[in-house]
């Protein structure tokens, strides 16, 4: 009988320390923290600092305000008072995480995981985030398959997607952001991760059905206004284009992208001074981005400032060496400043992309506007040569190798020696008496 009242009253002690735990998770949730805090206090005075529920909700208020080094203190007090629940564990790695610790972090979920009496989700996507943050990406999307299979839902599809992404597995990351997409109802973010892969991988439909629905879930994604204004200015929508590019750009003012693709809108639109600013913008923003640099050089060039294009340019080059597209862009900036270094700068291109028909078009050019017929006709075979063996060749480029023919047959060279040039279409005939007119640069705009 003594013993059965013993119990009794334990029941009853226990019941009393829970009974206002509903009030602190109230208080909590509605962001009464200081509130908490002192009923919290109370509550430890009054049970001799053994509330395990009041050191985790304290634990809480303090990491949510930052104070997360107080905040793990609380949680272990928690641990020592209850070793076998598994939520105190999680919640100690979730502020090594936020420490940026993030091997003690991965430590602390695989305890949790444990202690844990069902597969938790949370866990397994807390541990790929720290296989991420690791380098470690087999194990990685190992968990995150895990949490996939666990029911993560959009979170977990999500982190899956671009570990594979990390991985080069293009492919594994569609699918798996397309089941998160079949399975959960998916916010604006994801969507517009999966359209702008979408584009990547070559399907613009879907793509743009994607970026559509993240923009209309959330008009200020920028990442779905950046992949649909590229789409548009590949489809030459320049003004549908403009309007995406400044709504990006409202919602992150310092994108380098928007701002870069924004200059490039407004060049094709003719607007000279307004795109140099944008692209000054983008430079500005990010001084060590290697496009920034050669997106500006390319601008200064179209308008007529070598000099000033070649500083840029060497920027560029000095931060990426191996992009062959600004070596070739500096060699035509010397040019125009009628600097001997031009030949070296052609030639490095070349070394670069071999066989890149943009690239032995210029050089072929370059030969030719110096007198060098016989290395200019050798560049031009060889570029005849690369465009067809192209699967689609590009009309544009055929028809620019068909004006240097026709220069160099004007010049005097025998036209036994010149190559013949084709396209979907057939052979394109060398053009004749091709007057090419200055462009004129149209009234600027801010």
């Amino acid at each position: 009988m003594k013993k059965h009242m013993i119990s009794e009253n334990n029941y009853e002690h226990e019941f009393a320390k829970s009974s206002r735990n509903w009030l602190l998770h109230a208080r909590y949730v509605r962001g009464e923290h200081a509130m908490c805090l002192d009923l919290a206090d109370n509550l430890q005075k009054e049970y001799e600092n053994k509330h395990i529920y009041a050191h985790y909700i304290k634990g809480a208020v303090l990491a949510d305000a930052g104070r997360v080094q107080d905040a793990l203190e609380r949680f272990h007090s928690c641990i020592r008072l209850q070793p076998q629940d598994s939520e105190p564990v999680k919640q100690v790695a979730k502020c090594l995480f936020r420490q940026g610790r993030f091997q003690l972090a991965l430590e602390a979920y695989l305890e949790a995981d444990k202690l844990a009496k069902h597969p938790d989700p949370d866990i397994y996507c807390a541990l790929a985030e720290c296989c991420w943050n690791l380098g470690d990406m087999i194990h990685g999307v190992e968990w995150a398959r895990s949490a996939v299979q666990a029911g993560g839902g959009e979170r977990a599809g999500s982190l899956l997607a671009k570990l594979l992404l990390a991985e080069d597995d293009i492919h594994g990351a569609l699918v798996a952001y397309d089941q998160a997409l079949s399975s959960d109802a998916c916010g604006a973010d994801t969507l517009a991760a999966a359209g702008a892969l979408r584009l990547r991988a070559g399907d613009p439909r879907r793509a743009f059905q994607l970026l559509g629905a993240a923009l209309a879930q959330q008009p200020t994604q920028h990442g779905a206004a950046l992949a649909l204004a590229a789409m548009m200015l590949q489809h030459k929508d320049t003004a549908a284009a403009l309007a995406r590019l400044k709504t990006a750009l409202a919602a992150h003012p310092t994108c380098v992208a928007a701002h870069t693709n924004l200059g490039l809108a407004l060049m094709a639109k003719k607007k000279y001074i307004a795109a140099l600013t944008c692209l000054q913008r983008a430079v500005w923003a990010a001084p060590l981005s290697a496009r920034a640099s050669h997106d500006l050089g390319l601008a200064l060039l179209v308008c007529k400032r070598p000099a000033s294009a070649f500083c840029r340019l060497a920027t560029a080059a000095a931060l990426q060496p191996t992009q062959a597209y600004t070596v070739l862009l500096i060699g035509v900036a010397l040019e125009r400043l009628a600097d001997s270094r031009a030949d070296a700068a052609y030639a490095r291109a070349v070394i670069l992309a071999p066989k890149d028909p943009l690239v032995r078009l210029n050089l072929a050019g370059r030969h030719a506007r110096v007198g060098r017929f016989t290395e200019a006709i050798q560049e031009a075979t060889i570029t005849a040569q690369l465009l067809d063996d192209e699967e689609k060749s590009d009309a544009q480029m055929a028809s620019s190798l068909a004006t240097l023919l026709a220069m160099l047959r004007d010049a005097g060279v025998e036209l036994s020696k010149l190559p013949s040039v084709t396209h979907d279409d057939g052979d394109i005939p060398a053009i004749e008496n091709t007057a090419v007119e200055e462009e004129q640069l149209e009234p600027d705009e801010v």
